[in-house]
C-alpha cells in the first residue's frame, strides 16, 4: 500500500487535478441535463424518491454520503457527478468500498478502528484501474501504482480517463467468466486467473518433487506435464499445421489464453477470458513464486547467450531464485539434442521453460516427455528476448487497450508485418465462420434425431460386420433419405452455404474498413496537425474568405453529404466556371478540371499539387460520410449526367483516395475512371485497401496528373 509521504510528493498538481474534475463534472452535468432531469422526473414518479444515499469509505477512512437515482441501472450513476463536484470523489481513483454499516452503527469502537486503520490516501473515483483491469485480463497488475501515476499531472490523468473509458465502451457486457474452459477451434482453453496459475505450477512442482525424493508417499507416479499459450497468430498455425493442432489436443495437459486477439473471440462467443495469460507476464511472477518455495527454473532456448543473459537479470531482481541452468534453442543434431535433455535431468530443474518458437517448442517437448525428469514444461515464445534486453517491451497503457501488437509490429515491421496486418484479420475471420457454423450444426443434429439415428447406426454396425464382400447397403430411413436429395438439392445446399460465408466475409470486410478509416483518419489528423495550422494561416494571408471550403456531395447511394477542403481558389470561383466551361480539359463534359485554372490562388497550387487540399475530408471519414479507400465523391450536377451504368459507383461510401488516384489522377479519361472504380467495388477487401493506402504515398510525392 502507498504510503502518504509517496502520495504528497506525487500530488504537486493536486490542485490541476481538481480543476480537472470540476470541468468534466460541470461539462458532463451540462451534456446529459435534459437526460438527467428526465430521469429524476421518472424515479421520483416510480419510486417516490428519486435520489438516494449510500454511505462509501472516503480517503483515510472518512465517511462519505454517496448520490444515486433510486433503483437499478447504470443510469443511476449519473449523480455521482454531485460528489465529483463536491471533491468527494475524483475521475480517476481508488476502487469505491461500500460501508453498508447505518450512521448509528459507526460510532462502536471496533468501526472506528477500522476507519482509523484505512490506508487509502486517494479519492475513491468513478473510473478505477481495476475496473479495466477486469475487462482486459490485467487483475495481476498493481491497482494502487497505475493510480499514484495518473495523479502526476493532469494530461496523465485525462489519459488515464480516457483508456479506461475505451476499454468501458467497447468491451461486451454479456459474457461469462465463471466458465472452466474456453471452446475455440476445437481447443479447450483453461480459464484461471494468473494467481491459479502460478499455484498450480508451484503445487504440480512441489509434488513431483516430494514423488522423486518418496515415491512410496504417492498413489500414482507424478510425470511431467505440459502447458502452452496461445494467441490468434498460434490459432492460424494450428489451423495449416495438424501435428500442432493435435499437440495442444492431445500433449498439452493445459491451454490458455493469450493475447487480446483470442479475448475478443472469446468475448464474442459469450466468454470472458479471468486474466490474459502469457508467458511474458508470467516469468517474473512465477520465478518469485518458485524462489520463495525453494524450486529451480531451467532456461532453454533463444539465440547463444540470451537465455544466460535472461537469467543474469532475473537473479538481478530475486538474489535467491535458483536458475538450475541455461541453453539457447539451437539443438540441430540428435547428439546436442541428448545432450541437453541429460543436462536438464541432471541440473534437478523443476520447471522448464522452452522459449523455441511456435509450433516448435511445443513439438519438442511433446517428443521429449517421457525423458524429461521434470515437473512441468512450458513453452513461452519469445519472452527471453524481452527478459535479456534484446527487445523492449510495449508499455503498460499499450497493454492495458490491447495494442501491444502494435508495438511489436513497429519494432520488427518486417518480420511481423504478415503475422499482424495479415494474419489477425485472417483470425477473425476464421472466429466468425465458427461462431455461425455451430447453428448449422445445431439444426443437422435435430434433423437426425427426428429419423431416430440410433436404430440406423444400429443397422449400419450390423451391416458392417458381415464380412461377405457381396456386401449391400440395407435400407434405413437416413438411408433413404439421403438417396432421395436430387442433385439439384445439394447444389442448392452448397450455394446456400457459399453465400453464407460471403455474407460473413463481407461484414468483416465493412468492419476492418470501419476501423482502419477511424484509426488512421484520426491518427493522421494528430501527426499533421503543425500542418493543418499552417496551410489554414497562409490561406488567410493570401485571400480573404475563409479557410475551408464546403460542398455538397453525393455519398453512398447518392446520399447528400457536406464535403470539406481547404480552400484553393478565390471566393468567386462558383461564378467564373460557367465562363470557362469552353475550356474543360477532362473529356465527356461530366468532370471539369483545367491545368491553368485562373480560379486557383498561389498556395491553392501548391496544396492541390500535394494533394492537401483534401486533408480536411479526414472528418468526413471519422464522421461516416466517406473512407479512406473509394471512388471520389461526385457533385449533385454529375451525377445528373451519370448513365446507369455510372451510378454503380455509388454504390459503396466515397472515399479519398481509390485505383485511378494512384494510376494518374486527372490524367485518366472519365470513362475509364468509372470503370477503375467498379473494379475497386467488386475486389474490395482490407488486403486491397491496405495496399492502396500505401500506393498513394508514391502517387501524391510525383503528383503526376494532379492540378
Amino acid at each position: 500500500m502507498l504510503s502518504e509521504t509517496q502520495i504528497d510528493a506525487e500530488s504537486t498538481n493536486g490542485y490541476a487535478i481538481r480543476a480537472v474534475d470540476i470541468s468534466m463534472a460541470v461539462l458532463l452535468i451540462l451534456a446529459a441535463a435534459p437526460a438527467l432531469v428526465l430521469k429524476y422526473l421518472y424515479r421520483r414518479c416510480r419510486y417516490g424518491a428519486a435520489i438516494e444515499r449510500i454511505n462509501i469509505y472516503g480517503t483515510r477512512g472518512k465517511q462519505i454520503d454517496l448520490y444515486q437515482f433510486t433503483g437499478e441501472g447504470i443510469c443511476c450513476r449519473w449523480p455521482y457527478l454531485i460528489n465529483l463536484l463536491g471533491g468527494d470523489l475524483s475521475l480517476v481513483g481508488s476502487e469505491i468500498e461500500f460501508n453498508f454499516k447505518s450512521h448509528s452503527a459507526m460510532t462502536s469502537d471496533k468501526d472506528d478502528q477500522h476507519i482509523q486503520t484505512r490506508e487509502s490516501y486517494i479519492k475513491p473515483g468513478i473510473l478505477t484501474f481495476k475496473q479495466m483491469h477486469q475487462r482486459v485480463g490485467l487483475n495481476f497488475e498493481s491497482q494502487d501504482a497505475e493510480v499514484c501515476k495518473a495523479h502526476k499531472n493532469p494530461m496523465i490523468y485525462l489519459l488515464a480517463a480516457l483508456r479506461i473509458s475505451l476499454t468501458q465502451v467497447f468491451t461486451p457486457n454479456k459474457t461469462s467468466s465463471a466458465v472452466a474452459h474456453i471452446p475455440l477451434f476445437g481447443l479447450k482453453l483453461d480459464n484461471l486467473t494468473m494467481d491459479e496459475l502460478l499455484e498450480n505450477i508451484t503445487q504440480h512442482a512441489l509434488n513431483h518433487q516430494l514423488a522423486k525424493l518418496n515415491p512410496l508417499s504417492m498413489d500414482t507416479p507424478i510425470g511431467m506435464v505440459q502447458y502452452a499459450f496461445v494467441n490468434a497468430d498460434c490459432l492460424n498455425i494450428s489451423a495449416r499445421d495438424p501435428n500442432y493442432l493435435r499437440c495442444l489436443r492431445t500433449s498439452c495437459h493445459r491451454v490458455f489464453a493469450d493475447g487480446s486477439g483470442i479475448r475478443l473471440a472469446s468475448q464474442w462467443k459469450g466468454y470472458s477470458p479471468k486474466d490474459n495469460l502469457n508467458g511474458t507476464d508470467m516469468f517474473p511472477r512465477l520465478c518469485e513464486q518458485l524462489s520463495s518455495k525453494g524450486l529451480s527454473v531451467f532456461l532453454l532456448g533463444g539465440e547463444p547467450g540470451v537465455a544466460a543473459k535472461t537469467a543474469v537479470n532475473m537473479q538481478r531482481t530475486l538474489p535467491n531464485l535458483q536458475i538450475a541452468g541455461t541453453h539457447h534453442g539451437f539443438l540441430n543434431t540428435p547428439k546436442l539434442n541428448q545432450a541437453v535433455i541429460d543436462k536438464i535431468n541432471d541440473s534437478g530443474a523443476n520447471v522448464l521453460l522452452v522459449a523455441m518458437g511456435v509450433p516448435k517448442q511445443e513439438v519438442w517437448l511433446e517428443a521429449h516427455q517421457a525423458k524429461l525428469n521434470i515437473a512441468v514444461g512450458i513453452g513461452v515464445g519469445g519472452l527471453f528476448d524481452f527478459y535479456s534486453g534484446n527487445i523492449k517491451r510495449a508499455p503498460l497503457w499499450v497493454r492495458q487497450l490491447g495494442m501491444e501488437w502494435i508495438c511489436r509490429l513497429a519494432e520488427e515491421p518486417v518480420r511481423m508485418w504478415r503475422r499482424y496486418l495479415l494474419g489477425n484479420p485472417l483470425f477473425l475471420y476464421r472466429v466468425l465462420l465458427e461462431i455461425f457454423s455451430p447453428k448449422q450444426s445445431k439444426s443437422v443434429s435435430i434433423k437426425r434425431q427426428a429419423s431416430k439415428p440410433d436404430s440406423t447406426c444400429e443397422v449400419l454396425r450390423a451391416s458392417h460386420k458381415k464380412s461377405d464382400a457381396r456386401f449391400k447397403p440395407v435400407e434405413t430411413p437416413l438411408s433413404s433419405k439421403l438417396l432421395n436429395l436430387t442433385n439439384n438439392q445439394v447444389q442448392n445446399r452448397q450455394a446456400i452455404n457459399r453465400c453464407q460465408r460471403q455474407l460473413v466475409l463481407a461484414r468483416l470486410n465493412s468492419g476492418l474498413k470501419r476501423g482502419v478509416d477511424l484509426v488512421g483518419a484520426i491518427t493522421l489528423l494528430i501527426l499533421l496537425l503543425p500542418l493543418l495550422l499552417t496551410v489554414s494561416a497562409l490561406i488567410r494571408l493570401e485571400s480573404k474568405g475563409p479557410v475551408f471550403f464546403s460542398q455538397r456531395r453525393a455519398g453512398k447511394h447518392n446520399a447528400l453529404f457536406t464535403m470539406w477542403k481547404f480552400r484553393s481558389m478565390y471566393q468567386d470561383a462558383e461564378y467564373r466556371l460557367n465562363r470557362l466551361q469552353s475550356a474543360n480539359e477532362v473529356p465527356g463534359g461530366v468532370l471539369f478540371k483545367m491545368k491553368k485554372d485562373p480560379r486557383i490562388t498561389l498556395i491553392g497550387k501548391l496544396i492541390r499539387k500535394m494533394s492537401i487540399d483534401e486533408l480536411p475530408q479526414l472528418w468526413n471519414v471519422i464522421h461516416g460520410d466517406m473512407s479512406l479507400v473509394g471512388p471520389r465523391p461526385a457533385l449533385e450536377s454529375e451525377v445528373k449526367q451519370y448513365s446507369l451504368h455510372d451510378r454503380r459507383r455509388l454504390s459503396v461510401k466515397p472515399g479519398i483516395t481509390c485505383i485511378w488516384q494512384v494510376s494518374g489522377r486527372s490524367d485518366i479519361p472519365f470513362e475509364q475512371q468509372v470503370e477503375l472504380d467498379i473494379d475497386y467495388i467488386y475486389q474490395q477487401s482490407f488486403v486491397t485497401d491496405i495496399w492502396l493506402l500505401i500506393k498513394t504515398i508514391p502517387a501524391v510525392i510525383w503528383a503526376r496528373g494532379a492540378y
